[in-house]
């Protein structure tokens, strides 16, 4: 027998998986944004053009703007080429590779933008930060580090070029002192507050997002673990549904002979048996005959609870259905002085259903409610609503608990003053359960001890 991998490995697998599928996601992601930032670039510099009176090289700015749309259409054909990639392993580590030259790239001309907009005196060079933080989310640890140093070696390498007068220094606000950007004590305090900003930034987002991958890998690992026990518990279940099938066609043969020998006894030889045995035999009987009823039930159930059980769903009409419950619980009712009550629209239209599993639905709601009502009325109607037919049978019996109603469709179930008074096997309510399951419909129950109960039943309508 093969041995599978255990689920923890399973799951850091699926969630390296997982991983990298959501990383080609979010490149997607960023190409668009991309787009939203070259507009907006372009839209602000043409805009501090005509309100503004900055020292700026506008001209040199717009191409940067244009270098970004340029840029950001080659990405977006690589992305899509990527895309088409089917050998996972080589389209991840291309993914990982691509994610780590946009950044970088971004970052080259964004150092640039600020060069020519004024440097160190401008107030866009906090931008940097958005950037760390969306390498913090899309790359590892590590990258998310070494894009964050290559932004401040950029920065720092262009405040020193400018201390140097290596490069030119562009002004931005005309208002303000040239020589405060040759101060070294200014310099190094610009320096030094955007290189701590950043690696605080860089640390913080790479925190959160290593919680925030552990816990996933977490709830991976015990969603595969999930998984795993639930196909083992369905395995239990097949198997006891299968075994109890096999145990109850065994025991039902054996039981119907002895039956029909106990009956044979009984009616064959009408004046042999003492009083005394003839009660017995007739006890005897009567107890085979529940057992027959606990074994037929239960073939019932385990046979709707097997894995590819399906119900043969067709129109069918309820009116014949009804009456023929009514028909079998009449002499019952009779018997008990219980007023039959129905409450049918003139014409109902027909359920999606199984025509058996129906009468079985009606027989058993109707059959309790006659069952436990000793006085007072039993009440049917059948009404529709939308795509649904609602079935409410409302009795005057003996009633439920909050608790009981509870546990009212669990299998063997049954309330204490119904085990009291009345013969019965716990199933009849659990089979209605199933079917009302398996046919798209549900079931709720109303009750109070000693004032009845409701069963609504809602079925869905047959298509005209």
């Amino acid at each position: 027998m093969s041995s599978s991998p255990p689920a923890g490995k399973k799951a850091i697998k699926r969630f390296v998986l997982t991983f990298q599928d959501e990383l080609v996601e979010r490149i997607g992601w960023l190409i668009r944004i991309r787009w939203l930032a070259a507009a907006g670039v372009s839209t602000t510099i043409l805009l501090v053009d005509l309100l503004f009176d900055l020292l700026l090289n506008y001209r040199i700015l717009l191409v940067c703007a244009a270098f970004i749309f340029l840029y950001n259409l080659i990405f977006h054909f690589y992305f899509r080429c990527l895309l088409r990639e089917e050998h996972l392993p080589q389209r991840h580590q291309r993914t990982s590779r691509f994610a780590n030259i946009q950044i970088s790239t971004d970052l080259v001309l964004l150092i640039v933008l600020i060069y020519f907009s004024g440097g160190a005196e401008n107030p866009f060079i906090f931008y940097f930060i958005f950037h760390v933080i969306i390498a913090s989310i899309l790359l590892s640890n590590l990258a998310s580090y070494l894009q964050a140093s290559l932004a401040v070696v950029l920065f720092n390498l262009m405040l020193v070029l400018d201390y140097l007068q290596v490069i030119p220094h562009y002004r931005l606000f005309p208002f303000l002192n040239e020589s405060v950007y040759h101060n070294p004590v200014f310099l190094l305090g610009v320096a030094g507050v955007f290189t701590s900003t950043l690696y605080l930034s860089v640390y913080m987002a790479t925190s959160i997002t290593s919680k925030l991958r552990r816990r996933e890998e977490e709830l991976m690992q015990l969603k595969d673990s999930l998984e795993q026990t639930n196909r083992r518990l369905m395995e239990i279940y097949e198997y006891r549904s299968r075994f109890i099938l096999k145990v109850e066609h065994e025991l039902k043969a054996p039981l119907a002979a002895i039956q029909s020998l106990i009956t044979a006894v009984i009616t064959g030889f009408p004046e042999h048996p003492e009083p005394k045995v003839k009660d017995l035999l007739t006890r005897a009987e009567h107890r085979t005959h529940n057992l027959l009823e606990l074994i037929r039930q239960l073939l019932t159930l385990s046979r709707m609870q097997t894995a590819g059980h399906a119900f043969k769903l067709e129109p069918v009409k309820l009116e014949p259905i009804i009456s023929r419950q009514l028909e079998i619980l009449h002499a019952q009712a009779e018997s008990k002085g219980l007023e039959i009550v129905l409450d049918l629209p003139a014409e109902i239209p027909p359920v999606k259903a199984d025509q058996e599993a129906m009468h079985q639905v009606v027989m058993n709601l109707l059959s309790n409610a006659v069952k436990y009502t000793e006085q007072g009325s039993v009440t049917f109607k059948v009404s529709a609503e939308g795509n649904f037919i609602r079935l409410d049978v409302v009795d005057t019996g003996i009633g439920m608990s909050k608790e009981e109603v509870a546990m009212v469709f669990e299998e063997f179930y049954r309330t204490s003053d119904a085990k009291a008074k009345y013969e019965g096997t716990g199933l009849g309510l659990s089979i209605v359960w199933e079917i009302i399951e398996g046919h798209g419909g549900r079931i709720e129950v109303v009750s109070e001890p000693g004032r009845g109960t409701t069963f609504t039943v809602w079925l869905p309508r047959a298509e005209a």
